[in-house]
């Protein structure tokens, strides 16, 4: 099997690719023949051209072809005619940012508008929440949409004693509680970083002893022991499709205080040490506080079970053989699951 992987994610910027490359590796393991095909820098109508023009010719020698996101890079890759199309639907290529009128408030909108345009160009939809789901299915009915967030591998994200992965990162003698921030850029205003900020020093005031750990630009090798080393994440975000970084840190059963996005509400119903509360600073430290004064030992990984990376690479596997199947009639990839 032959697949063609397009995406605008550029390899210079550290940490951009993980869930490509993590995927990636296991396909490969399992027999898929894969190329990535960087699109370049699409926000350039000039880009986007090219990318239109070439694609089609460059998809010849493939069986199948898996845009990696939305906006420009599904509407580039929607030009490719002939072989079965799979598109992935991330988050800010269809959520909108509202918080303020700038740059993001017209690019998000810009992008869902190419994602939208886009849709009806592919066989399958594969979106990383529910929420985004059931959203792409009222807009487009005639979708096939399927739910599947970006793996990780449980493998590396484990539980760990808080003082064994303190030791290992030197810090053996802290007892302060560490709560995880995570962003690819702190500036970007959707992860709302301020935000983060303001509740964490509210949380210092009233209980103490506390350390805002900041993931931003950490290799991505490093995060499995960092994490494990946190005693809670905090979620600030104005969208998200479904937080890589949360579902890490459930897999080391470090809980979550975080604003209403993605599925995160599912599991916080479910599990007294994880919260969604309001966009409200004070709203937010009181849950933190109260998150971090617990004395329950939460056992979070089975939240993220179905997004290991041996499930979900045998599922995107079963889907391309789907859809290269000479008999499909698509009645298997009709409905979110």
């Amino acid at each position: 099997m032959r697949v063609l992987w397009t995406h605008n994610f550029d390899p210079a910027t550290p940490n951009s690719q993980v869930f490509m490359n993590t995927a990636s590796r296991d396909l490969r393991s399992r027999g898929v023949n894969l190329h990535f095909e960087y699109l370049g820098n699409l926000r350039s109508i000039k880009n986007l051209v090219s990318a239109r023009k070439r694609l089609p010719g460059i998809a010849v020698d493939f069986d199948l072809v898996h845009a990696q996101y939305g906006s420009a890079c599904a509407l580039a890759t929607a030009a490719i005619d002939g072989i079965p199309k799979v598109l992935s639907i991330r988050g800010n290529d269809w959520n909108v940012h509202n918080a303020s009128i700038g740059f993001h408030y017209f690019h998000t909108r810009l992008a869902r508008a190419m994602t939208r345009w886009s849709l009806d160009c592919f066989d399958c939809v594969l979106t990383v929440s529910r929420r985004v789901a059931a959203d792409v299915q009222r807009i487009s009915p005639r979708s096939s949409v399927l739910i599947m967030p970006s793996p990780i591998d449980l493998g590396r994200f484990v539980p760990r004693g808080k003082k064994e992965a303190r030791s290992l990162l030197g810090f053996p003698e802290c007892t302060e509680k560490w709560v995880l921030f995570n962003a690819l850029s702190l500036k970007d205003p959707v992860k709302r970083f301020p935000l983060a900020k303001e509740v964490f020093e509210l949380a210092n005031a009233k209980l103490g002893n506390l350390r805002l750990r900041i993931a931003t630009d950490l290799p991505h090798e490093s995060l499995p022991l960092f994490t494990a080393a946190c005693d809670v994440i905090l979620c600030t975000s104005e969208t998200e499709g479904w937080p890589n970084c949360v579902k890490e840190a459930l897999a080391c059963n470090v809980p979550f205080v975080s604003t209403d996005v993605s599925d995160l509400q599912d599991i916080a119903r479910r599990e007294p040490t994880c919260r969604i509360c309001p966009a409200d600073p004070v709203v937010l430290a009181n849950n933190l506080c109260e998150v971090l004064s617990s004395k329950k030992q939460p056992d979070l990984r089975s939240h993220v079970a179905a997004m290991d990376l041996d499930v979900v690479s045998e599922r995107l596997v079963s889907i391309y053989d789907s859809l290269l199947s000479p008999n499909r009639s698509g009645d298997g990839i009709n409905h979110p699951v």
